[in-house]
């Protein structure tokens, strides 16, 4: 009996030996000098016109004559739970773009001073706009407008650093694969 567990034991410790040995390599972003392209896009902000959509007061009033008091409740919880969901991928975004700024920063000996305190002044101005749209959302407010202005934030900014990496002569291969 011992022989017959020591045996299937041995057996599920070589089928899960053979399953790591057969699953694809992880791609080697840990050890370059900076991480894959794909980690600095924008995801979140594309989705704003969806999003936007959602959170509109139109849907509010409609539903307020029409549907029951806990509907309405439960309605307006998920709009709030989407909302946040939102604006932490819209921060997500901001991370990204803003981790891809200081890596062209390093790659460039042309950054000069005035354009670290204008992203410096950006990422304050993201913050402040971000705490007032947290706050608003918290209050049970639209917030739709100021999501906007986050996400045309956001966009601009991707813009710029798209600019600003076509501009630089980046060595082969910095930034891509």
């Amino acid at each position: 009996m011992i022989q017959l567990i020591l045996y299937i034991l041995a057996g599920v410790l070589l089928f899960g030996a053979a399953t790591l040995l057969l699953l694809p390599p992880r791609a080697a972003g840990g050890n370059s000098r900076l991480p894959v392209t794909t980690d600095f896009f924008p995801v979140h902000c594309r989705y704003f016109p969806q999003v936007r959509q959602t959170l509109s007061s139109d849907d509010s009033a409609f539903l307020a004559g029409r549907a029951s008091v806990a509907v309405y409740r439960r309605w307006r919880k998920g709009r709030r739970r989407a909302g946040r969901m939102y604006l932490g991928g819209l921060r997500e975004d901001f991370a990204r773009l803003n981790r891809l700024a200081r890596h062209l920063s390093v790659l460039s000996p042309k950054v000069r001073a005035r354009q670290e305190a204008e992203l410096l002044l950006l990422n304050l101005r993201f913050q402040l706009l971000y705490g007032m749209v947290v706050f608003r959302i918290l209050l049970g407010q639209s917030a739709a407008e100021d999501l906007g202005r986050l996400a045309a934030l956001i966009g601009g900014l991707g813009s710029r650093l798209e600019q600003a990496a076509l501009a630089f002569d980046l060595p082969e291969g910095a930034i891509t694969p």
